[in-house]
């Protein structure tokens, strides 16, 4: 074990514990808002939250009054008050519809975004040329940006790095993290999708960052699948190769190997075994959402791709499905599981920290898209939060949320194990449908003309009514936080430790709090448009564990445990969570943490104080061999 590690090990056994009682479950709204709508979501450490929207159009004020038309805020989020504050965080380069993910180093990649600017001299919006700036003019094109996010070391605003161009513009790429730390980016229009007028929006490429091979990679599933072929679902493979889903269509790439031109790099997989459902292509705007199943050392990581929700084929009601795919075994082939209890398209999938999973969010009518406040390309927002255990493939609806979450939303996993909501750029809806429940024809949209309020935009182009911006964010506490059971306690990690792959640690506990059973690691997350390629859930075998320590193994390499920044939770026997701890992930010397020897011992009141010696003696024997 090398000596920086024992110190680090030795202070946080020292250090105060980090705990906190058993909450209410269900949600609540938080007080305070976003300051901007969250349409693009990132997690950074210490309970903040990056939102980045879109410059307002008309007849909205275009201008937000908030920040002063910027449109990145990082959010600061108390989830035990239940409320939130934010500062604004000043950006060049237009990040509207990007695409994103958490950088090796725990920074965050914003890749893309939109054409359109802002001025503070007229509404940019209705400018025709993009290219053409003014003198108050503070926005600019962003759709061929790659940007990244630093985050500040005292927890204030950190700083944007925009000064890297494509050679390709990308409105709706999407942005993959890969185990070396490297960018995958597929897809992207060279412009806004707009049905009526598909002539130069098709972008069938994907390429690396830093730039490997070529420029732009054409890829003929891409080409195949245009329109419906913008944010497709990529996840790193524990083997290596990049999932990617577009449509109705599945892929692997592997970024090891040079396409030379021919896309030697790619394989289909599973042509003939989706299902036959009543089901639009699993693609915007027929929006469905994705995940990894939970990955667990005992199985040796397997490897399963969720995709559920979406829209039906047949009408524009939302489709209730779920499937499930190995992509790495022989054979690979897409299978059914469960419906979802409530149908929803735009839903948002987040996993917890004991291994279940949440889908929130969504509409059960429509489709995706539209300016803000068009209301009438979607409606039926669906309230009901829904449940799924992997382990006994099975689902439950666990509460109702209040605010209503349709186009740019999104859901977070916050340290204490509760679930943020965000976003929404179509809070308008009911001056549009009336009620919450009204839904459209089955195979068209609404007519203007039968809006519930004439009066009001979108029937009225210059009627303004409700803001479409939704600035709330809405907290769901699972039940395992409200089941009056102690939580278990893990000692603070001193910020900015790295836990390196294939490294043995030790987890230092409280003994006052619950014992531990388990640990699990996500993967902290980024979320745009029912695209996450960050999430991902670690369970580690637990080689020991006392009411001082759990020791476990970090995973071989980054094609399972992606590097950034993950949280670290112990849970109890029944199920219940600590507050995490971050770490970072990633590569780096190999260190280790003896076993104790003579005792393995399991949690209990009794054992706790032979743990502690145990553990110092090997903590002593250990750091007198590094001195020596």
């Amino acid at each position: 074990m090398q000596l920086d590690q024992l110190i680090i090990t030795i202070a946080a056994a020292t250090a105060t514990s980090v705990y906190a009682a058993a909450a209410t479950s269900g949600w609540r709204i938080m007080s305070g808002i976003t300051g901007s709508f969250c349409l693009h979501n990132a997690l950074l450490p210490g309970n903040k939250l990056m939102c980045i929207e879109r410059p307002h159009t008309h007849p909205y004020p275009f201008i937000n009054p908030n920040t002063k038309g910027v449109t990145s805020v990082i959010i600061s989020i108390d989830s035990d008050a239940g409320s939130i504050s934010y500062v604004p965080n000043p950006m060049t380069y237009n990040a509207f519809c990007a695409g994103h993910s958490q950088a090796a180093d725990g920074g965050i990649h914003v890749v893309g975004g939109d054409r359109q600017m802002s001025s503070t001299t007229h509404d940019a919006s209705t400018q025709k040329d993009p290219s053409v700036e003014d003198s108050g003019t503070f926005l600019r094109n962003g759709i061929d940006r790659i940007r990244k996010y630093t985050a500040a070391a005292d927890g204030g605003v950190g700083t944007w790095d925009e000064s890297v161009q494509m050679t390709t513009p990308r409105w709706y790429p999407t942005v993959l993290t890969m185990g070396d730390g490297d960018l995958f980016i597929a897809s992207g229009g060279q412009k806004n999708l707009v049905f009526e007028d598909l002539s130069q929006t098709n972008n069938p490429t994907y390429e690396f960052y830093p730039s490997r091979y070529e420029a732009a990679i054409f890829s003929s599933v891409l080409n195949w699948a245009f329109p419906h072929n913008l944010y497709p679902v990529a996840f790193q493979l524990p083997g290596g190769k990049v999932f990617m889903m577009v449509s109705n269509r599945t892929v692997l790439i592997d970024p090891r190997i040079d396409p030379q031109g021919r896309e030697l790099n790619t394989v289909d997989i599973a042509a003939a075994t989706l299902p036959g459902l009543d089901h639009a292509p699993w693609i915007y705007p027929h929006t469905p959402t994705s995940f990894m199943m939970p990955m667990k050392e005992s199985t040796n990581y397997t490897a399963v791709v969720v995709i559920c929700g979406g829209s039906k084929q047949s009408s524009f009601l939302a489709a209730a499905d779920c499937l499930s795919i190995q992509p790495e075994v022989a054979g690979a082939a897409w299978e059914r599981l469960p419906d979802m209890p409530n149908a929803r398209m735009m839903p948002e999938a987040t996993l917890l920290p004991d291994g279940t999973v949440l889908l929130t969010n969504g509409m059960g009518w429509g489709q995706a898209g539209g300016n803000g406040g068009e209301a009438q390309y979607a409606a039926a927002p669906v309230f009901a939060s829904d449940l799924y255990d992997p382990v006994s493939n099975k689902w439950a609806t666990v509460g109702t949320s209040t605010v209503a979450r349709s186009y740019h939303n999104g859901a977070i996993l916050l340290a204490d194990g509760s679930v943020i909501t965000t976003g929404n750029e179509m809070a308008n809806y009911l001056d549009f449908w009336g009620n919450p429940t009204a839904i459209g024809p089955m195979t068209s949209f609404a007519a203007l003309s039968g809006a519930a309020r004439t009066e009001c935009f979108p029937a009225n182009p210059t009627g303004v009514c409700t803001s479409p911006y939704e600035m709330r964010i809405e907290q769901f506490t699972p039940a395992y936080l409200g089941s009056g059971k102690s939580r278990p306690a893990l000692t603070p990690i001193p910020s900015g430790t790295k836990f390196t792959y294939g490294s043995t640690v030790a987890i230092q506990l409280d003994p006052k709090g619950a014992p531990v059973t388990r640990i699990t690691f996500i993967r902290y997350t980024t979320t745009t448009h029912s695209t996450n390629t960050d999430q991902r859930f670690i369970e580690p075998n637990v080689l020991f564990v006392n009411t001082t320590h759990a020791i476990v193994k970090i995973p071989p390499n980054g094609n399972i445990a992606p590097p950034g920044n993950w949280h670290i939770f112990g849970l109890s026997k029944d199920g219940v969570p600590s507050i995490s701890q971050t770490v970072l992930f990633g590569a780096g010397p190999i260190t280790t943490v003896s076993l104790p020897s003579k005792e393995v011992t399991t949690p209990s009141k009794s054992n706790g104080a032979k743990g502690v010696n145990i553990f110092i003696e090997v903590v002593v024997m250990v750091l007198s061999l590094v001195l020596c």
